[in-house]
């Protein structure tokens, strides 16, 4: 199991790029991207498996990693349906995968949606994150599938999952983080890898 050293987790903090193994020993985010670009595709070509991704920073604020949400197609529940729009709801599996450093983190997420039948627009949706909730990275028995082959790809691209147990301890040193998720005297290990200011 990786752990950091405070030295590497103010180096993430700062924005800086940490790694010996491609792509990020290149020290180039278009580089690693991409790299993450061919993971998406990979795990996009699993039997079953849908995987959206959010390219960019979730528009607005830089967001240290690159954010997945992974479902099979039979976790798409319609939930509600009147006068042309149908409300669907779907569980999966979020992955948060590090732009600065090889590493990922996964959990479960329940989102929902509005969607114009006639256009199919997304009138508007909602969901979580698996950074805000130290617990969240617990998975439940339905998914240990669909998180076998997540890991499975995870592997083949040399990202290494972390655990909740390392990612949920206090910072162990004074600092700022860019991020939405914790305020200041409350910042875990988590917030120092994963953080995005909005």
């Amino acid at each position: 199991m990786k752990s950091f050293s405070n030295e590497q987790l103010q180096t993430l903090i700062a924005g800086k790029i940490i790694g010996d193994a491609y792509p990020y020993d290149t020290n180039d985010e278009k580089e690693i991207v991409a790299h993450i670009n061919r993971l998406f595709h990979r795990i996009n070509r699993i039997p079953n498996v849908v995987c959206e991704a959010e390219w960019n920073h979730f528009g607005s604020g830089y967001a240290s990693f690159i954010e997945f949400f992974c479902y099979e197609k039979e976790d798409c529940v319609i939930v509600d349906e009147h006068h042309g729009i149908q409300e669907i709801e779907t569980k999966g599996l979020i992955v948060d995968i590090s732009r600065l450093a090889p590493v990922a983190i996964m959990g479960e997420d329940m989102r929902y949606k509005k969607v114009h039948l006639e256009t199919n627009n997304v009138i508007s949706g909602a969901y979580g994150s698996i950074i805000d909730r130290p617990d969240s990275l617990r998975i439940n028995e339905r998914f240990q599938n669909t998180r076998a082959e997540l890991e499975k790809a995870l592997k083949e691209f040399n990202y290494e999952l972390l655990e909740a147990a390392e990612l949920n301890r206090p910072l162990a040193f004074q600092t700022s983080i860019p991020t939405i998720y914790r305020n200041a005297r409350q910042y875990l290990v988590i917030d120092a890898i994963f953080y995005w200011e909005d």
